[in-house]
């Protein structure tokens, strides 16, 4: 009997102890799923190359912590070139909450600053982490950033969700139905 994680898309449920990778131009369903298990109770990371100030105007984040991916030095920001200490910043945080989730929003950046096979090697570190966990990852991704062969590699070991209905979404309340749909 699989474990009820409280989060489900339809007949897709987000089972605990993967990683989810949804295709999206724009993270707004990732966010919104993130949002949602933080509302659940569960302890969540963010990682992310967006502002943490701008994230909690635009998400309810409590209880998250919200590490920043910059080259500009500051409390919870991370040089993205560091990719060592981000897997073992994430590991920890698995490994500290054995039912966690986390967000990890800036893939295409970490590439950009590490290089392809760098950021693979990361995906896979912290996958089999995952995998013997009870936690998820969610990883927003523009399918358009890789070509088809890194999308495959990327795409080998863990879940994949279209995202593709959020970024042409005319009203907030139609994005509210499709989450309503994660629950």
């Amino acid at each position: 009997m699989q474990k009820d994680s409280g989060i489900s898309a339809g007949s897709i449920q987000l089972r605990e102890g993967a990683i989810y990778l949804i295709k999206e131009r724009k993270p707004l369903l990732s966010y919104k799923l993130f949002e949602k298990a933080l509302s659940l109770g569960l302890p969540g990371l963010c990682v992310t190359r967006q502002f943490p100030a701008r994230l909690k105007e635009n998400f309810e984040l409590p209880n998250a912590r919200l590490i920043w991916l910059s080259h500009t030095p500051g409390k919870d920001s991370h040089n993205p070139t560091n990719i060592g200490t981000l897997a073992t910043l994430i590991s920890s945080f698995v490994e500290k909450y054995s039912k966690s989730v986390s967000l990890i929003d800036g893939l295409e950046y970490l590439v950009i600053n590490n290089g392809f096979q760098q950021v693979l090697k990361f995906t896979e570190l912290i996958n089999e982490q995952v995998m013997q966990s009870e936690s998820m990852i969610l990883i927003p991704i523009s399918q358009n950033a890789f070509s088809d062969k890194e999308m495959a590699l990327i795409e080998r070991n863990v879940e994949t969700i279209e995202g593709t209905a959020a970024p042409h979404m005319g009203s907030e309340r139609n994005l509210s139905d499709l989450i309503d749909k994660y629950q």
